[in-house]
């Protein structure tokens, strides 16, 4: 038995060029990202009281699940709100895009059903950085363009 909302969770699409330059479009549902491996991220952040633990696919293991070339991270969510991600940046600081929240399913109203999570407490100078607006939440399509 599934709740109702995970029936009506937006799908991600996924697109890219592969290594010979063939376009690559995928649209993926929350369960599907949730076959692949799962690793977890405890973290504060501005958005949440205390610590949250957040669980999803690894990005850059997902990206390289669908062999698309390296380049920059597009990220768009449900609001058309908008952030880039550099490859290194990712390979570098290994963000998780995030389907869960303390074990619970993220719904759209709670900022899912993809949210992008950098380990802040791990990672403290991301916030100085400017890496706060690439935690994009309600993420509907990630576009990696060479």
């Amino acid at each position: 038995v599934f709740p109702v909302f995970a029936l009506t969770s937006p799908p991600l699409t996924l697109k890219g060029l592969s290594a010979e330059n063939a376009p690559i479009e995928v649209r993926l549902t929350r369960d599907e990202i949730a076959s692949f491996p799962q690793e977890s991220v405890t973290t504060s952040m501005p958005w949440v009281n205390d610590k949250a633990t957040f669980s999803g696919v690894n990005l850059q293991a997902l990206l390289n699940h669908y062999h698309l070339k390296p380049g920059t991270i597009h990220l768009t969510a449900l609001n058309k709100f908008t952030a880039e991600l550099h490859w290194q940046d990712m390979k570098k600081y290994q963000p998780v895009l995030a389907i869960r929240r303390n074990d619970e399913w993220m719904r759209v109203r709670d900022y899912g059903p993809f949210w992008l999570i950098f380990a802040l407490d791990t990672h403290p100078d991301l916030i100085d950085k400017g890496f706060l607006e690439k935690m994009v939440w309600q993420i509907n399509e990630i576009n990696v363009v060479p």
